[in-house]
């Protein structure tokens, strides 16, 4: 085969672009850190790059936003639930004081005010945020637990239905023949109608449901709605001691309770749940929003017809690959909404005792006033004096009965609180789990996508350092090929 000279520049030519090629490969390399600089330069590495930097993305914004987060959200609504059992533990220990009837009179005159502002602080922890959404209210993140002002509070009105079941059925004390401070002034003795003897105050047990609130509305009709589809009339009643018939329902919408004769307590007792409507639109600041609880309808002209549905509200956050966490507690877990009601009725327990001995005093006063001087006079405040140290005696041993149940029922609080919390600690120690697995992960992901996607410097300036020499030899051969020319043998 005849060579050229143009074939051997042509050759020579190809050669040093090869080598420049290479040189130049190399030196971005260098410059870049990288292995490659295009994904045609090799498509796996650009490809396994993709997948390894999406999977680092998706890993850092656990890492960095989601996981923390979620860490948050979860610390602050540990540190309320530690401060709704804190409160519940002073409740506590005041209705086991209660229980030994140890408050002295002086006591017992502080003593609703000091419950009131517990039961006030276990629920304001019920309201507590976090970078603005309240952690208690479900996806309703934008509305605290309670009402914050008496406007807000005043534009409330809701028809609430409220779900039963026999355990919600308890004993009611109830005053016979008690004397009011009418019955005082005018001196009325309590008196059998048959016989004429005086009789004196006693008390009887009533069954009750006690509905979520008191002062409702007394407006309208109610009834008792048995899950079997029986309803059963409840007429409304004022009366704080009214005891229905046998076969009667009443329904006290100031002290909020359903009052249950004998024969249809039995009937409730044995259905397998019962529901009871009723309306409030008195709300005041401090109440609780019942959208939280129960089912509602709403009656605000704004918002008229309006139906809220009481469901699980799961907030969740995605943690990891395919992972989700539940972040958030409902008030309905942590924040028992039968606590106020219960501190009602201790402190409707206190005051009864509160008022009787100021009766008390009050006849003693009598007693000893001119214008009650006359035998029959005496004769009628001795007999009512006589049925208010009975009475008493009743309330006060009411009103131990009363904390006594309390005990338990604190108790009761207190292990439903503790258990939100447990809830939520088994959580973060989930998230702390996984956080771990990501870091881990996190540093697998960042070595892997080094490995695949930077240089090993020492390997390429050693390549760079002999692709510069073959370079530079490739160059010299040309010169001495090319130097060479037709006109050097002429």
């Amino acid at each position: 085969m005849r060579i050229t000279n143009q074939m051997m520049v042509n050759s020579t030519m190809a050669n040093i672009q090869v080598n420049k090629k290479q040189v130049n490969t190399l030196e971005t390399q260098l410059s870049t850190q990288k292995k490659i600089n295009k994904p045609s330069e090799d498509p796996v590495i650009a490809i396994r790059a993709l997948r390894l930097r999406s999977s680092l993305e998706q890993v850092t914004q656990y890492l960095n936003k989601n996981i923390p987060d979620a860490d948050s959200w979860l610390k602050t609504t540990e540190g309320a639930v530690d401060e709704a059992v804190s409160v519940i533990t002073d409740l506590y220990a005041y209705c086991e004081q209660g229980a030994t009837d140890s408050y002295s009179p002086s006591e017992r005159s502080t003593l609703a005010e000091s419950l009131n502002k517990l039961r006030d602080a276990y629920y304001a922890e019920g309201d507590v945020e976090y970078a603005g959404r309240y952690l208690f209210s479900g996806y309703m993140t934008d509305t605290p637990l309670t009402y914050q002002s008496d406007e807000t509070a005043a534009k409330a009105d809701f028809t609430i239905t409220q779900e039963f079941t026999r355990e919600n059925i308890e004993l009611k004390t109830v005053y016979t023949n008690a004397y009011s401070n009418d019955d005082i002034l005018n001196l009325n003795v309590k008196t059998d109608a048959a016989t004429g003897n005086v009789i004196t105050p006693n008390v009887a047990d009533v069954h009750r449901v006690r509905i979520g609130y008191t002062k409702v509305s007394d407006a309208g009709t109610f009834e008792i709605k048995l899950n079997d589809g029986t309803t059963i009339a409840a007429a409304a009643v004022n009366d704080s001691n009214y005891q229905p018939g046998d076969d009667e329902a009443a329904f006290n919408a100031a002290t909020g309770e359903i009052l249950l004769g004998e024969n249809v307590y039995k009937q409730l007792y044995a259905s397998d749940g019962f529901s009871f409507t009723y309306r409030k639109d008195n709300f005041a600041k401090g109440d609780l929003n019942p959208v939280m609880y129960y089912d509602c309808v709403d009656n605000n002209p704004d918002n008229a017809g309006v139906v809220y549905t009481k469901k699980t509200e799961d907030i969740e956050y995605n943690i990891n690959f395919s992972q989700k966490l539940k972040v958030n507690t409902e008030a309905n877990e942590v924040f028992n909404m039968y606590l106020g009601r219960d501190i009602d009725d201790l402190i409707t327990s206190v005051n009864n005792v509160i008022d009787i001995e100021a009766q008390l005093e009050k006849v003693e006063g009598m007693l000893k006033q001119d214008i009650y001087s006359d035998k029959d006079s005496q004769s009628k405040l001795n007999s009512i004096k006589e049925g208010l140290t009975k009475q008493n005696e009743l309330a006060k041993e009411e009103m131990k009965n009363r904390f006594e149940y309390c005990v338990g029922t604190m108790q009761g609080y207190q292990e439903q609180a503790s258990l939100a919390k447990a809830d939520a600690g088994n959580r973060m120690t989930r998230l702390n789990l996984t956080k771990s697995r990501l870091t881990e992960q996190k540093t697998n992901f960042t070595n892997l996508k080094s490995e695949n996607e930077d240089i090993d410097l020492e390997e390429v300036v050693v390549g760079y350092s002999a692709a510069q020499l073959v370079y530079n030899a490739s160059l010299t051969a040309a010169s001495k090929v090319i130097q060479q020319t037709l006109l050097d043998f002429l």
